[in-house]
């Protein structure tokens, strides 16, 4: 069975992930649920999520070349939470659209893990006329995390007075 997931029903996941662990630390994430993260040369691949049956371990696979880490880390712990259940490498195969949904889900995901809520309304006096490159230069992340972000707080409350979008990224990761 596959779970349709809408952008509140990832937010509200990540939410629950970061009461739990009482973080939003990637790292320390995936030490809790003792997921082995794993650095090496992957080519054009940023990263990827790998489950050994018989160890009933996860790893993450990270391309070593990679300047942020954390969000291919963050990335792979949305297709962990949202999808480690499904054979993701069999859909893509069947369907291109159901990749991308799956893609797309997991940075949302990776979006809401890296920069809560709270972190952006705590800096709103500092950020409130900002551009979103601006924003994402001072949270030292990926422009799609922030149009992420603003996209999900205007979804939840029209009167946010973040920036407009100016520019966009397509960000995609394994």
């Amino acid at each position: 069975m596959i779970l349709i997931y809408t952008s509140k029903n990832i937010k509200h996941k990540a939410e629950r992930i970061i009461q739990e662990h009482r973080t939003n630390n990637v790292y320390q994430i995936c030490e809790n649920l003792k997921i082995t993260i794993l650095k090496s040369n992957l080519g054009r691949i940023n990263g990827f999520l790998q489950y050994y049956k018989e160890e009933n371990e996860y790893i993450i696979h990270v391309n070593k070349r990679s300047s942020q880490p954390e969000i291919i880390i963050a990335h792979e712990l949305g297709h962990f939470f949202l999808h480690k259940n499904l054979n993701t490498f069999q859909m893509e195969k069947c369907s291109i659209v159901l990749g991308a949904k799956l893609e797309h889900q997991a940075n949302t995901f990776a979006s809401e893990i890296l920069i809560t809520d709270k972190m952006l309304i705590d800096e709103m006096p500092r950020i409130r006329n900002w551009t979103h490159k601006q924003i994402a230069s001072f949270f030292k992340v990926p422009l799609f995390v922030i149009e992420q972000k603003v996209s999900q707080l205007n979804l939840l409350s029209p009167k946010t007075s973040m920036p407009l979008k100016e520019e966009r990224s397509i960000v995609k990761f394994a």
